[in-house]
């Protein structure tokens, strides 16, 4: 979180300067080591104090109950980041890294916009699955055209990837990409395959599988469809929302906002 680098960066300073003052060359006298431990000891009560008032300055992620009730009242169209939403939320969006198929980064950096529809149905299916202990894991959300067409390169299969002409439901905002993981271990449930993997080990028509992975796939399946959500044939982990429909958009996040900043 971009709140709290400046805190980081002076607990930094902090240790930098506790280091120094505990090396003395030549070795220090009793006398001076007694001294020398008092004024670290001074030194580090004053500078937690000042951490901690630093601390308390800088704003909790996310956005307060009154916020979030005034967003969810704008237009179901709008853009909304799910991590200001809803930060426990896990977000390990694949292709902000080289960590997929392709083995290729094609986002800045990993921010995940969706339609404010698609993300209050989403949050409703969260909520659902926390009373189990559980909770989803984020693959991929809003994908731009640009990043539509370095897919569809890379893989001009439309079993897996949907051709730029028609669009993708990524780049309407209103697809997702994800996974159950528990919310003590943050260990994700065993689905079968990796995401991103394309055969028919992945399809839904796939039963031959141990139970407990049949179990997990149908619990993510059965949780999101239950809020409106259809997924599609040969990836158990994409899932559409299905009671709003949205233009196609190639809007590009700034990697440098802050969590509040639309």
């Amino acid at each position: 979180m971009n709140y709290y680098k400046g805190y980081s960066f002076l607990l930094s300073i902090v240790c930098y300067l506790l280091a120094v003052a505990c090396t003395s060359t030549p070795p220090p006298s009793s006398e001076q080591t007694t001294t020398l431990a008092a004024s670290i000891d001074s030194f580090k009560t004053e500078m937690l104090a000042f951490s901690q008032a630093i601390a308390a300055t800088i704003p909790e992620p996310g956005f307060t109950p009154a916020e979030l009730d005034s967003i969810f009242q704008l237009n179901d169209t709008t853009w909304v980041n799910l991590e200001d939403l809803h930060p426990e939320i896990e977000i390990d969006l694949r292709y902000a890294t080289t960590n997929n198929f392709m083995e290729l980064q094609i986002y800045d950096c990993a921010q995940c916009y969706l339609r404010l529809a698609t993300a209050k149905a989403l949050l409703n299916a969260q909520k659902e699955l926390e009373e189990q202990n559980l909770g989803f894991k984020m693959f991929d959300c809003y994908r731009p055209k640009s990043a539509q067409y370095k897919l569809w390169k890379k893989v001009p299969d439309p079993r897996y990837v949907s051709p730029p002409s028609r669009g993708s439901m990524h780049s309407r905002g209103g697809a997702l990409d994800l996974t159950i993981i528990q919310l003590d271990s943050r260990e994700a449930l065993e689905m079968g395959t990796e995401y991103d993997y394309f055969g028919r080990k992945a399809y839904w028509v796939n039963k031959d599988l141990p139970k407990e992975t049949l179990d997990n796939r149908q619990l993510l399946r059965s949780t999101l469809e239950k809020h409106g959500f259809k997924t599609v044939t040969t990836e158990w982990w994409h899932f559409s929302y299905r009671r709003a429909w949205f233009k196609l958009s190639d809007m590009q996040w700034d990697c440098n906002e802050s969590v509040k900043d639309f």
